[in-house]
């Protein structure tokens, strides 16, 4: 989607950026189309190879990172994915980036800190949210807080319209003090941040908690639900040095 062709664009000028920092090295870059699909990652990556690639960077999405390196593993080359799901790392396949499990940790640790130690983790029923899921749950058992209440959600408006009530019951019924949510600017997290208010998730008395980077999407920010919320994010400092570079 759009969303995608502009982050898509915005790693390829940032490549490109640190090409020029190399000074004199030369570095050929060449840009293939994944479609954010298992498939068409595996056939890009080596098509790639055949045309002389000695290393990938990205894909984005996991699966597609995983079938990238599973293509070209017999052919020693690297793949340097920008997911921030580990689970894929492992031979030839390296995750650049924080991931979730620090991420949670972070949050989690910042949260109870503050007094918020009753979680309810909300997530999509899909890859990336099961494995936000688990690190969620792992970050708040290692730093002493308690999980009250787990709900899933189809990765759809209708499917998160759907079990907006299982959440908001879950948040009452366990007594929690914050929901962790797995979604992305780009998908679920809009229309979380619009229902779990109207169904009494009140974001003023349940810190809203987000695995992901909601400043991805700036209107996101705006958003009602996600006043006082939290999210991990770099230091502001370097992004600044970054930013005014790029």
């Amino acid at each position: 989607d759009s969303s995608d062709s502009f982050l898509a664009q915005n790693l390829e000028n940032a490549a490109r950026l640190a090409i020029s920092d190399l000074g004199n090295v030369q570095i050929e870059l060449r840009v293939y189309s994944t479609g954010g699909n298992a498939a068409q990652a595996a056939a890009a990556a080596t098509t790639a190879v055949n045309e002389g690639a000695q290393i990938l960077i990205g894909p984005l999405y996991a699966e597609a990172a995983n079938a990238a390196g599973i293509a070209v593993a017999d052919r020693g080359v690297n793949v340097l994915a920008f997911t921030n799901n580990a689970s894929i790392a492992g031979r030839n396949v390296f995750v650049l980036g924080p991931t979730f499990q620090n991420t949670a940790n972070r949050l989690v640790s910042y949260s109870v800190r503050q007094g918020i130690d009753r979680f309810v983790i909300a997530h999509s029923d899909d890859l990336q949210g099961n494995v936000g899921r688990d690190a969620i749950a792992n970050a708040v058992r290692n730093n002493g807080g308690s999980v009250v209440g787990v709900q899933g959600y189809p990765l759809s408006q209708q499917g998160i319209i759907d079990n907006a009530n299982g959440i908001a019951n879950s948040v009452r019924a366990g007594g929690a003090e914050a929901v962790f949510m797995t979604a992305g600017v780009n998908a679920d997290l809009p229309i979380l941040a619009t229902v779990l208010p109207e169904r009494g998730v009140n974001p003023a008395s349940v810190r809203y908690v987000g695995l992901t980077r909601w400043d991805a999407a700036p209107q996101a920010l705006a958003l009602p639900g996600l006043q006082e919320g939290l999210f991990a994010m770099p230091d502001t400092q370097m992004t600044a040095q970054f930013e005014s570079r790029y």
